[in-house]
């Protein structure tokens, strides 16, 4: 796993770093799967506006995808 360092905007090189929640319409489902929208949270440098990171705020739910995706379907 790459470690990720979310302390510095690579574009600016800022140290403040603000959070920002995704969620509605624009949230994620797993793939081929109905059910409810995930919020994403965004990692977003507060001086330049680079979004420095995404991540699913209940990554849990994608978990019955993984053999799916790498089986091929």
């Amino acid at each position: 796993m790459v470690k990720f360092n979310a302390k510095e905007c690579p574009k600016c090189g800022s140290h403040e770093i603000g959070r920002g929640k995704q969620s509605g319409y624009a949230g994620v489902t797993p793939y081929e799967k109905m059910g409810f929208n995930h919020s994403l949270i965004h990692l977003i440098c507060t001086d330049c506006g680079w979004v420095v990171g995404s991540y699913v705020e209940n990554p849990k739910v994608f978990k019955k995808t993984v053999s799916d995706y790498i089986r091929g379907i």
